[in-house]
């Protein structure tokens, strides 16, 4: 099928999915790392027993994890129904409104962790 048959509208639709395809491959990727970052937060010190090889093992699989999502990545690339000619939409430009709101969402963050890291302080 070539892109010239399609409507812009099919188009559209085709690029919106392959940039919804990737922005959850994002996700999951940045799920893996924060339940990672999580594991690694509870074993605590890397000097009891077990623990190196534990930590060993939760970041080889995130490696494969990672491999997983590149594959995924690549083959969704090479197997898409019109080939290498569908690209994902262009991002929106960069306004005043969504820098104030990637700053609200940087604050927040660091809030929350800053609140996690003195909770923990004093659970322990």
């Amino acid at each position: 099928m070539a892109t010239g048959a399609l409507t812009p509208r099919q188009l559209s639709a085709l690029r919106s999915r392959v940039l919804s395809l990737y922005f959850s491959i994002v996700i999951v990727g940045f799920v893996a790392i924060a339940v990672l970052l999580l594991y690694v937060l509870q074993l605590g010190s890397l000097v009891g027993p077990g623990t190196e090889e534990s930590l060993g093992l939760a970041i080889s699989l995130m490696f494969l994890v990672g491999a997983l999502l590149v594959h995924v990545m690549d083959r969704t690339y090479r197997e898409w129904p019109l080939g290498r000619r569908v690209h994902p939409a262009a991002p929106p430009p960069v306004t005043d409104l969504s820098v104030a709101l990637a700053l609200q969402v940087a604050v927040i963050v660091a809030a929350v962790l800053l609140c996690a890291y003195i909770i923990a302080g004093l659970v322990s």
